[in-house]
């Protein structure tokens, strides 16, 4: 029995069939989920590309370190105004680690911040965002800021 070469091809690739063609479709997809992350010279997907509760945050920071990005900059706001409440929401953009870099990032009140900024200087970090919002109706502020070596 003979088969025809031009049936046996897909869609006219030459790879069609052999162990270069799953290799590349996995590549080409990868490729493509990284090109989609990147925008303007800053990593963002537009599933963190939206207000984070502290959990949230968290979740979020340590997926992207496993990537290989740090906080560049930090935006913050009140998430409840009820008086009896302090929740915060945040969001991130972010950028490329350099080599050995340590970063670190608070929201809070601007005195916890400030003790934060403390303990950041003695272990040799510095600030290189930071953020006071104000709430108009209640007078509060909430504060963020990143750090890093």
């Amino acid at each position: 029995m003979r088969i025809d070469q031009a049936s046996s091809r897909l869609a006219g690739s030459r790879w069609a069939g052999s162990k270069w063609a799953g290799r590349a479709s996995v590549t080409l997809g990868a490729l493509m989920l990284l090109g989609g992350c990147m925008t303007s010279g800053r990593d963002q997907t537009s599933a963190i590309d939206r207000w984070l509760t502290t959990a949230d945050a968290n979740a979020v920071v340590n997926a992207m370190a496993a990537k290989g990005l740090i906080p560049e900059t930090i935006d913050c706001r009140f998430a409840d105004t009820t008086p009896a409440q302090l929740a915060y929401v945040s969001k991130f953009t972010w950028k490329r680690a350099p080599a050995n870099t340590r970063y670190h990032w608070e929201v809070g009140d601007p005195t916890f911040l400030a003790s934060k900024e403390v303990r950041a200087n003695r272990v040799g970090l510095r600030r290189v965002f930071a953020k006071v919002v104000r709430d108009p109706a209640s007078g509060r502020k909430v504060g963020c800021s990143v750090w890093t070596s």
